[in-house]
């Protein structure tokens, strides 16, 4: 079999299917690399050429090719695992490079599971073992070139055109001179050595994973940035808001977590006043711990005027106006973040909330299946799979991603409260039941917020309890207490203590 039918085999298999940007991915890298253009297969040209990142994408400071390797790495190794284990050809992309290698697998080699390596477009960056040579009849004929690579053929330099040519080249080598000299600037203006802009990226991309793992390995990044570069400001930006997600998802108390993250945000504008990440971190905790919504506000704004163009401050502003019912200004910034940033998990799961908000069910499942392509791992990306399917009507495929969000909250004490109050709601008391003493039992080993126990208390009919713990989610000054307002309160919506509640949380709108 030639390699080029075995990678439409693999493209058309279960692993891959379900994600266009990997299948370009790898049609990309194996077809270059079939053409003898190994040597051009760099994180820059993939950046620009398959993730459509723009002339002006830097990989240190956007990690993109290098999380969609390991994703794709990952699915591979799924489909040779599963649909393709017999298969007679194996494509597979080492660590340390992003140069495909193709083995054939015989029988003997199958069953001793060593594959031997057949061909390589070109040498790769990681040496492969048991590599032979090959008589240039086995060897794949190259396949036609795909559309992505297909555009950069030209039709060679006509020398009326030298001139013109030689003009461009200048032009564009001044402006490169004049964005390395501006990025060094920033650089020193950030006080920041290599390393520590190496931990801020790696930490960012930790947080946008949202599991209590990965919030503290970012949170340990950002420190050790800090530690290195005392007077790094977006270093301690990044850590208000590792500590703020910790606390709004109920890994840790509100007061420990939302006072370090205020510290750290506080401690970021005093370092550089004009940092608009600073200002989106102190915005953060005064809305979900201080809630005092018009300073909030005020910060996010301020944000969005010092650099109209971060994805971080349209996230977080539009969270803030979706929570305070500002729907249709919600998504004008939820769209444009998840534009800003469309492999952000955050920014696709925010926004497919606030799709479904307003109604519009098939592309709020479309950006939460996005979420969960980018982080299967993430079980409250598989429930907003589940709440827009069924809203859409897609039974199967609601039913399917409330069980991967099962299995992967175990442990997760935010994620099973939700899990719990889902299956609640579409009448499985049973399993609902089994999840809520998982969570009982979670709950007298570890922290877990009072406002996620009110919420399972509310679903299952305790509305007594119910109020207890909201009244105790106040007094501790819980994140959730936000949502309150949007809570199926049902029955206890028209009760004194409820609307006290409601009451003193001042809400807007």
């Amino acid at each position: 079999m030639p390699v080029n039918e075995q990678l439409e085999r693999i493209l058309k298999s279960a692993p891959l299917i379900s994600s266009p940007s990997l299948c370009r991915f790898l049609r990309y890298i194996v077809e270059e690399t079939l053409a003898g253009r190994a040597s051009e297969i760099k994180e820059y040209p993939l950046g620009v050429r398959v993730f459509d990142r723009g002339e002006d994408f830097n990989p240190r400071l956007d990690p993109i090719v290098r999380v969609q390797a390991r994703n794709l790495r990952a699915r591979i190794a799924r489909y040779y695992q599963g649909p393709g284990a017999d298969d007679p050809i194996r494509i597979e992309l080492p660590k340390g490079t992003y140069v495909p290698v193709f083995h054939q697998v015989t029988e003997e080699v199958r069953t001793a599971d060593a594959p031997v390596a057949i061909a390589a477009g070109a040498e790769a960056e990681t040496p492969v073992e048991a590599a032979v040579y090959v008589p240039p009849s086995v060897m794949p004929a190259p396949p036609p070139r795909s559309p992505v690579a297909e555009s950069r053929q030209g039709q060679g330099l006509k020398p009326r055109f030298l001139l013109a040519t030689v003009a461009l080249v200048v032009i564009l080598a001044s402006i490169a001179v004049l964005w390395i000299t501006r990025t060094y600037a920033a650089a020193r203006q950030n006080n920041a050595d290599s390393v520590s802009e190496d931990l801020l990226i790696r930490g960012r991309y930790s947080l946008d994973r949202q599991t209590e793992g990965a919030l503290r390995e970012g949170i340990l990044s950002f420190e050790q940035a800090a530690a290195r570069s005392p007077k790094f400001a977006p270093a301690y930006a990044a850590l208000a808001d590792g500590y703020n997600l910790l606390s709004q998802f109920g890994y840790i108390a509100p007061r420990e977590g939302m006072e370090k993250a205020r510290t750290a945000a506080l401690k970021s504008l005093e370092l550089n006043p004009r940092l608009a990440e600073g200002h989106v971190a102190l915005a953060a905790v005064i809305e979900a711990y201080d809630w005092d919504w018009a300073a909030a506000e005020r910060e996010y704004r301020k944000a969005l005027q010092l650099s109209p163009g971060l994805p971080a401050a349209h996230l977080w502003y539009g969270m803030f106006l979706r929570d305070q019912g500002r729907l249709k200004e919600a998504l004008l910034e939820l769209r444009r973040a998840a534009q800003l940033e469309p492999y952000s998990v955050v920014a696709s799961i925010n926004l497919a909330c606030g799709l479904l908000l307003e109604g519009n069910y098939s592309a709020a499942l479309e950006q939460a299946n996005r979420a969960v392509e980018l982080a299967p791992e993430l079980p409250t990306a598989s429930l907003i799979v589940a709440h827009a399917a069924r809203a859409a009507e897609r039974t199967a495929e609601s039913d399917a991603a409330l069980e991967r969000a099962r299995q992967a909250a175990s442990g997760n004490p935010h994620a099973l409260a939700l899990v719990a109050c889902e299956l609640a709601k579409l009448g499985r008391h049973e399993e609902s039941m089994r999840v809520v003493r998982e969570l009982e039992a979670l709950s007298r080993q570890r922290y877990v917020s009072p406002f996620d126990l009110g919420k399972v208390s509310l679903v299952m009919g305790d509305g007594d309890q119910a109020l207890n713990l909201f009244e105790e989610a106040f007094r501790q000054r819980s994140s959730g207490m936000i949502f309150l307002r949007n809570a199926n309160a049902g029955c206890v919506r028209n009760l004194p203590r409820f609307r006290s509640l409601i009451e003193k949380m001042h809400f807007q709108g």
